[in-house]
């Protein structure tokens, strides 16, 4: 392993104008060790035993801090990709139905496409049950006020991995494009509900004209179309998960970092932390939704805050003041935490932190999507390009622990500062 020291960052990468990064407060040799530690796994796939293997080391690295942690099992998805494909295979079933039964088909096809975006813009479980059977789970602590609690910070990391595929060859191509769009262009699979839009109107227009050639042409072509996406998914939902050092091995390592700095130094009497360290991430932010709609009742009872760590090592410190879902209306952070995070960046002299928004949701959008309150801080370079992204060179030779700590110091920032609110 060649660790990045500060000579090797290019003038691009210079984000802080201070050395931050030499802050004595990361113990540098532990979050090494807890990427490490994670990776060793293997892959961390979505719902798989090694999933669960990692959730009993998580546990007990939370004990040893001297954090009481409980694993919470939930219903989890193994693959993304399968999800996407009961929803097209009961698409095209529709399309097909429609030449002999239209109105039957229309149901059908409209049916899918509601599914389909319900599940990306609100992260639940509709059509794709079948694909949602696995055993997943939740690796959550806390640290109880010393007093009665004021208010109450959620630090949450993913620890699952992705899959791999051609998809993210396409997406490396398309980010670009993506990321220089307004916010309610980012969405990055509106294509495919337009197309599934596109067949529902279809199947009215058979209703009202009549089962035509050009009709039938039409729905031949978006058949076609509807086979070239399946075989890019199919290929993608049985991928083999990628090492996962950067995505999200860095962001659970710095979240165990702060809850350790946070046991240590006491940091207040009126403020409590909980830790959730989520599964199944990669397969729609199921972990973080189940978490959220576990704790609902506790969520409301106390001001709350979250503060989600995903990514730390692709490159400069950045925060996002929205999420954006595959497909569905992106959620603004807000403001006040907004604030926070700018603030934070300001003192520590970094260049273009945020606000920012990616072409695809963290465990944060799971969050806002129910009501809480918090931002996601994540690295990416200039442009939004994420180097080895779901790819299997995203492993710990090749991990930038001078991005993650300068992350990290980022993130401590903006979790004292929230904290400060309730004192």
């Amino acid at each position: 392993m060649r660790v990045r020291t500060r000579g090797d960052i290019t003038s691009s990468e210079r984000w802080s104008h201070r050395d931050a990064l030499s802050s004595a407060l990361m113990d540098a040799e532990r979050y090494e060790r807890r990427v490490r530690d994670l990776v060793a796994f293997g892959d961390r796939g979505s719902g798989s035993s090694r999933e669960r293997g990692a959730a009993e080391y998580l546990a007990a690295e939370l004990r040893a801090i001297g954090i009481d942690a409980v694993i919470e099992p939930f219903r989890g998805a193994r693959s993304f990709g399968a999800r996407v494909l009961i929803h097209l295979g009961i698409a095209a079933i529709g399309l097909v139905m429609s030449w002999r039964a239209p109105a039957l088909g229309v149901a059908v096809g409209a049916a899918a496409l509601v599914s389909f975006v319900a599940e990306q813009a609100w992260c639940v479980i509709w059509l794709s049950w079948p694909a949602c059977l696995y055993r997943s789970q939740n690796v959550c602590g806390t640290v109880p006020a010393g007093r009665a609690a004021r208010g109450r910070i959620v630090l949450s990391a993913h620890y699952d991995t992705q899959r791999g595929g051609w998809i993210w060859t396409i997406n490396r191509h398309l980010n670009r494009l993506f990321v220089s769009l307004p916010l309610w262009l980012k969405p990055p699979m509106t294509s495919l509900a337009v197309l599934m839009a596109g067949q529902v109107v279809l199947g009215l227009m058979q209703m009202r004209v009549g089962n035509g050639v050009p009709i039938r042409i039409l729905g031949w072509l978006l058949l076609a179309v509807y086979g070239v996406v399946a075989a890019v998914f199919a290929q993608y939902a049985l991928g083999k998960p990628v090492p996962g050092a950067v995505d999200n091995a860095s962001g659970v390592a710095a979240a165990l970092e702060l809850a350790e700095e946070w046991v240590e130094s006491g940091r207040t009497d009126q403020v409590e932390l909980v830790v959730v360290l989520t599964g199944c991430e990669e397969s729609v932010l199921l972990g973080a939704a189940a978490w959220a709609d576990r704790h609902r009742k506790e969520v409301g009872r106390l001001p709350t805050v979250f503060l989600n760590l995903d990514s730390m090592a692709f490159g400069p410190p950045r925060f996002l003041g929205a999420e954006v879902p595959a497909v569905g209306a992106p959620i603004r952070c807000d403001r006040r935490v907004i604030e926070v995070c700018i603030g934070v960046a300001k003192e520590l002299g970094l260049r273009d932190a945020g606000p920012h928004a990616l072409p695809g949701p963290t465990d944060g959008f799971a969050f806002l999507s129910r009501g809480m309150r918090g931002v996601s801080i994540v690295s990416f370079e200039d442009g939004g390009v994420l180097p080895r992204y779901h790819t299997m060179a995203d492993g710990v030779s090749e991990m930038d622990y001078v991005a993650a700590r300068a992350t990290v110091e980022f993130a401590r920032g903006v979790c004292w500062k929230l904290a400060t609110d309730w004192e």
